[in-house]
């Protein structure tokens, strides 16, 4: 017999039904247990969150009972402190006040009440002696010496029964001489106070409810003569540990301890509920059916899925797929055969035109990447331009008035010369917020920390917007709480912008009323923490919009806010500079009252403000003498605010207006520096800094001179050879830096 005739063969589809029958009894064996094991899981964690609802509701009850008795037994005593009458007469209001009180509202009143004064029993309502409580027992509990306005739990060995109580004691103090007068005790007896355990069973939803006082059971919702009454009573007495900590076992049952958190004299107080187990032990048991019922379905499924593997089905798919792997690898499109079966020769089609449509939207995102490139080359070279045609006139603005606060000027003009100089600051602020939002939301914009005056921006501030308010008819108010001489360490412009954006929105969206604020500082473990408040009556905001006024360009849809305009990116900005100084701002607003901002930003506290000169002083002191510089500036407002900051320093300074100028009268004389401006007429101050370093051969420090902020063309100016970068508008303190860096004699490329 040959070997043919021995081996039995198997078509493919029986071979594919054969390993599809076995991996799914595999996979179906896995699931199950690993679905059986996560199902008990999640019983065991539902029966765990049920049990912690039902404590959580145990004690929410007990404290709101504890609060309606505190809140009562509160207002008593002020109630008694205005009292003032002999001692026969107060006794008898005693009694008609608090029999009126338990009249009105019976279950907002304790179980029994008493008044000490001097460590004495003075009056007691005469409910304890139904209760077993004689007077010696009262006094037992005034001997305690509890706190004053303290729950306590306690029991009271001398009553008849034991009392097991829930009291607290408040002074009563004269109204008319602040002495205290006496103690009001108000008191609950726990002692088969079934109605309060019934009360708690209804609130948690349990079968039943035990009150216990350690091991002893001192009221339930149960009678003691029943079954399930001794059955609990002989678990809680053969517990060998704590009984908030044991874990009790009862048949049919689900035990459950809830501890009372309240000072006690006499042990722990707990609540045991109940509940039936008869529903969880039914999930477990429809979940065992639907595990089986699931794996003959998934039998069923491999066995249907035998006479999907039929020859011209597999045939047709490795046709499918040896398309798909050909078309996705070259960049034309390739037509698609057909196939004899319908639903594999419509996806073949549908494939075709789908790589046809990816290969024609790949040509168009090349293109249209190229065109947003070169649109955003434009907009880099019209924020240049923008910058530099702005920058130029604002640094003689703010030039002019820097010298002018060093000149001898009365008071009020340094006032006036200060608001004109931290005006154009502001306007410097916001011309940086147009060129650097796009660096803020690339985590680009840095933050300069630099020691100033807060109170110097509330004066800008000030002068700012009190003429705005009383014009608009409001008031503008400024509660500031931090000395006025503090100096602190942070971003001054990023902190004025913040204020600035914030008080305009205030001051724009109120129309009657006041805008309010108010700064403090406060600490925060080892840091300070500059807190300021802008509070405003005006229009308001809806709190669906509060969460997303934040985001850039979101404006507010109500008619009247509408109506006010504005561009929506000022809060944007306030955000992210907050972001930038590990600061946060919080939003508190009532449409048709008013809104409230609150911000923190963390900050450096300088205490001794003497540092800030002395470090003038040193600087001052490094600073080189008798430099010959040469000044390349076209614009003359520019040129002379340079020489008379440099010449303040003992450098001698020459001026050409152009580079053309300049590179001759290099050829003509020797110089320490250049300042170079960059764009002049002919020749700008890029092409003239290389054309120093490589025709002239000079290696004489250029330091740029510009008006260009981008990091591109500052990136290009240290290319072409510049050692050294100052932005316009020019401050001192920028030729301070830069000639402190000049005398160090260290000219590696550094961005000021």
């Amino acid at each position: 017999m040959s070997k043919g005739n021995i081996l039995k063969k198997a078509s493919l589809a029986d071979l594919i039904f054969r390993a599809i029958f076995v991996i799914f009894s595999i996979l179906t064996v896995g699931i199950t247990i690993h679905t059986y094991q996560l199902s008990i899981n999640t019983i065991n964690e539902e029966v765990k969150r049920n049990l912690q609802q039902t404590s959580s509701l145990i004690t929410n009850y007990f404290n709101h009972r504890l609060a309606i008795l505190q809140i009562r037994q509160d207002t008593d005593a002020g109630s008694l402190g205005l009292t003032e009458s002999n001692n026969k007469d107060l006794i008898t209001g005693l009694e008609h006040y608090f029999s009126g009180i338990e009249a009105k509202s019976p279950d907002n009143s304790p179980d029994f009440r008493f008044i000490e004064v001097e460590n004495k029993l003075y009056w007691e309502d005469g409910n304890n002696l139904f209760l077993g409580m004689t007077d010696d027992c009262l006094q037992g509990v005034i001997e305690k010496n509890i706190h004053i306005n303290t729950w306590y739990y306690m029991s009271i060995d001398n009553s008849e029964p034991q009392a097991h109580l829930l009291i607290r004691k408040t002074p009563v103090v004269s109204s008319f001489t602040g002495k205290v007068r006496g103690y009001l005790y108000n008191a609950e007896m726990l002692n088969n106070n079934i109605s309060f355990a019934h009360d708690i069973k209804a609130v948690s939803n349990s079968q039943d409810v035990f009150i216990l006082s350690n091991k002893n059971i001192i009221a339930s919702s149960i009678k003691k003569d029943s079954e399930e009454y001794r059955n609990v009573e002989q678990l809680i007495s053969e517990s060998k540990v704590n009984l908030p900590n044991s874990k009790l076992r009862a048949p049919n049952k689900i035990l459950n301890f809830t501890y009372v958190d309240i000072k006690s004299l006499n042990g722990s107080l707990s609540i045991l509920s109940l509940n039936n187990k008869n529903n969880i032990e039914q999930l477990e048991q429809r979940f065992i059916y639907s595990v089986v019922l699931s794996f003959f379905a998934l039998i069923a499924m491999a066995i249907l899925i035998r006479g999907l593997f039929e020859h011209k089905i597999l045939l047709a798919l490795n046709t499918l797929l040896n398309y798909t792997n050909n078309a996705s690898k070259k960049d034309v499109n390739i037509h698609y055969l057909g196939s004899g079966i319908l639903e594999f020769d419509h996806i073949g089609k549908q494939l075709e035109r789908t790589f046809a449509e990816l290969i024609q939207a790949k040509d168009e995102s090349y293109r249209a990447q190229a065109a947003a490139e070169k649109l955003t080359q434009v907009k880099s070279d019209f924020l240049a331009r923008m910058s530099h045609e702005i920058r130029t006139p604002l640094n003689g603005i703010l030039g002019i008035s820097s010298l002018l606060k060093q000149t001898t000027l009365t008071n009020e003009q340094k006032k006036q010369i200060t608001i004109l100089h931290q005006g154009g600051e502001h306007l410097l602020a916001v011309l940086n917020d147009v060129l650097d939002f796009s660096q803020i939301e690339q985590d680009k914009l840095n933050i300069n920390y630099e020691p100033f005056i807060l109170n110097e921006v509330l004066e800008t501030i000030k002068a700012m917007y009190s003429p705005l308010c009383k014009e608009k008819g409001i008031t503008f108010i400024i509660d500031n709480q931090i000395c006025h001489e503090k100096w602190i360490n942070s971003d001054q412009v990023r902190i004025t912008q913040i204020l600035f954006n914030l008080l305009s929105n205030a001051v724009k969206f109120t129309q009657v009323g006041y805008v309010k604020l108010s700064l403090s500082l406060s600490e925060k473990g080892d840091e300070s923490i500059l807190c300021f408040n802008i509070e405003d009556t005006g229009l308001g905001i809806y709190v669906d919009e509060q969460a997303r006024m934040f985001e850039p360009f979101i404006q507010a849809e109500s008619t009247e806010i509408r109506s006010v305009g504005g561009s929506g990116l000022g809060l944007a900005i306030v955000k992210q500079l907050l972001e930038l100084l590990h600061g946060n701002i919080h939003v508190e607003s009532e449409l048709g009252v008013g809104s409230l901002f609150k911000v923190e930003i963390p900050i450096l506290s300088i205490k001794d403000n003497v540092i800030v000169e002395n470090d003038k002083i040193n600087i001052e002191s490094q600073l080189p003498i008798n430099l010959n510089v040469l000044l390349i500036e076209d614009n003359k407002s520019n040129a002379y605010i340079a020489k008379a900051y440099c010449q303040k320093y003992n450098l001698k300074v020459e001026w050409e207006e152009s580079a053309k100028a300049g590179i001759r009268k290099l050829q003509e004389q020797s110089f320490d520096l250049i300042l170079m401006d960059n764009q002049m007429p002919e020749m700008s101050g890029i092409e003239a800094t290389k054309y120093i370093r490589k025709e002239l051969k000079l290696m004489i420090p250029i330091y740029a001179y510009t008006a260009d902020v981008l990091k591109e063309a500052s990136d290009e100016f240290l290319l072409a050879g510049a050692d050294y970068i100052i932005t316009k508008p020019i401050k001192e303190k920028s030729i301070l830096d830069a000639l402190v860096y000049y005398k160090s004699n260290n000219h590696s490329k550094i961005l000021f």
